[in-house]
């Protein structure tokens, strides 16, 4: 043992040996390795500890038949790009549909954004066309930046148009 402050580096191991050296029964190594076996040949058999546990391993079981819009080779090369060098075949599938939901999101926000626009102009214009009559599930809409910017600005991101578009 260090007296004179001297700093000490000791492995987990050897500080085990120099606590028990000092009680009545020291362990031989012989007996210490034999603990190490012991722990080394337990087999532990692998539980979910809650149901969110559960949860998450039928998700992962799930996705590995789900083949999600966003090809698996893009999302590992944006991952890539990102920093990530070796990426999980389960992660890769998990972020590939959680961009598919967000894009979905984006989109049907930008969708229900047409629409109230739609509704508001043809209400405000007090007369509508024979094309504005059709019913309702015929109708196409065309995605426009005026749509799209308050259905991003919703999901906290900011886009403008650049001054040379104006």
């Amino acid at each position: 043992m260090a007296s004179d402050g001297e700093d000490v580096n000791l492995t987990p191991t050897e500080s085990l040996a120099t606590d028990t050296e000092d009680e009545e029964h020291p362990l031989s190594p012989q007996q210490h390795s034999d603990q190490e076996t012991d722990e080394e040949d337990l087999e532990v058999e692998e539980a979910p500890a809650s149901s969110e546990d559960a949860d998450v391993d039928e998700l992962l079981r799930q996705l590995e038949d789900y083949t999600p819009t966003l090809p698996d080779a893009l999302t590992v090369n944006v991952l890539k790009s990102a920093g990530f060098s070796k990426v999980d075949p389960q992660i890769v599938r998990l972020v590939s549909v959680s961009a598919q939901k967000f894009i979905s999101d984006i989109a049907n926000d930008a969708l229900q954004h047409c629409k109230t626009r739609n509704t508001n102009i043809q209400h405000s214009s007090g007369h509508s066309t024979s094309k504005d009559k059709k019913n309702p599930k015929d109708r196409k809409y065309t995605l426009a930046m005026e749509d799209l910017v308050p259905a991003l600005a919703d999901h906290g991101i900011t886009m403008r148009k650049p001054q040379y578009f104006v």
